[in-house]
């Protein structure tokens, strides 16, 4: 049985070494411009709540010219691309759980190419980043 997003990402901040537990990850039919993307919104209570948001018309395609790249490394399939915006994503939610700026940073750079060698900082699918 294939596992579902939020056991993926368990499983790759297992990999990387990162002691936390995945946000919550949602698929998003609206999100047009790009693959992924983290967002931490308050709720009426003022408290802070993260999730991961995936694009169903960008992810879910099945036509792209593959390989695909995505944060610099080439993907042979559409589990490799999903794989890799969590992996991008999960870096944005760690360096938010730490309390650090989680936007694109040398902190970010350095995270993205020490634990998942990405050759890019950017998504590069959709028009987002």
């Amino acid at each position: 049985m294939p596992l579902t997003l939020r056991q993926q990402a368990a499983r790759i901040l297992s990999e990387a070494g990162w002691d936390l537990a995945p946000p919550p990850i949602v698929w998003s039919p609206r999100m047009a411009r790009c693959a992924g993307l983290f967002v931490v919104e308050r709720d009426s209570r003022k408290v802070w709540h993260p999730e991961i948001r995936l694009s169903i018309p960008l992810l879910r395609r099945r036509d792209w010219p593959w390989p695909v790249q995505v944060v610099g490394c080439n993907c042979r399939n559409p589990e490799e691309v999903i794989r890799r915006i969590l992996e991008h994503e999960l870096i944005h939610y760690k360096l938010w759980k730490e309390g650090a700026d989680f936007g694109h940073t040398g902190r970010f750079r350095e995270l993205a190419w020490g634990a998942f060698n990405h050759q890019s900082i950017t998504h590069g699918i959709g028009d987002g980043e």
